[in-house]
């Protein structure tokens, strides 16, 4: 067998570079998946009167995530809600949320405590 200039058999230094980017990526593909489960808190207990308080998003500042995070609101639906504002400019009134599509009178009426048009 020749030698190479580096001076590294070539067949185990595959191996070793083959290991370490298979451990690599499982690490990585470990830390994907448990970083898609994170949600954002929206209830903080106040120290004065220890109840929940509601943190309320605004419609026309939210992101992806923040609708992902609202009760009932999955992934697809809060991409949805950032399309339709994207396509036909910010929301006037919390009732047009139901010009979305899949956000039905139900769905709407369980999302009010969870929505404003107001800079909190």
């Amino acid at each position: 067998m020749p030698k190479n200039d580096v001076g590294w058999d070539s067949e185990s230094s595959m191996k070793k570079i083959s290991l370490v980017i298979l451990a690599f990526s499982i690490f990585f593909a470990v830390g994907i998946y448990f970083s898609r489960d994170y949600k954002f808190e929206h209830y903080a207990i106040e120290t004065k009167t220890d109840e929940l308080k509601v943190y309320k998003i605004n419609l026309n500042l939210a992101n992806w995530r923040e609708f992902d995070n609202l009760p009932g609101i999955g992934p697809a639906l809060a991409q949805r809600i950032i399309d339709d504002r994207k396509n036909n400019g910010r929301f006037n009134s919390i009732e047009e949320l139901k010009r979305v599509p899949g956000i039905g009178e139900a769905k709407y009426e369980a999302l009010q405590d969870y929505i404003t048009l107001e800079v909190q």
